[in-house]
């Protein structure tokens, strides 16, 4: 298992994701995109990787590492969908993890 420290916005969130993770190294899609006039989301078509479960006030959401700017988002399950490509998953997973994953410190 390993700890991460994650900033989503106003938040700072600390999760631990199981090895392996709940849904593997998988990408997945957001719905939207940039120039939809009901929901411009910068990050909608672009591809996320789902890392764990999170509560946030009661709520549950996936916290998810965002390809497009290396950045974090929480989502709702119905936010996600399947990503038909796959490709550079689990070195994105990889990168992330180690970036933001917590050390402990040499005395």
């Amino acid at each position: 298992m390993t700890t991460i420290d994650a900033a989503v916005g106003s938040f700072r969130i600390v999760a631990r994701i199981e090895d392996p993770p709940p849904l593997g190294w998988r990408f997945w899609m957001l719905a939207g995109f940039p120039g939809d006039p009901l929901d411009p989301s910068p990050y909608g078509g672009s591809r996320c990787l789902a890392l764990t479960v999170v509560d946030v006030d009661g709520s549950d959401r996936w916290l998810c590492a965002m390809e497009l700017d290396h950045s974090f988002r929480l989502l709702c399950a119905h936010d996600l969908f399947p990503c038909p490509s796959q490709a550079g998953a689990d070195a994105f997973a990889n990168a992330i993890i180690a970036r933001h994953a917590r050390q402990r410190a040499l005395l």
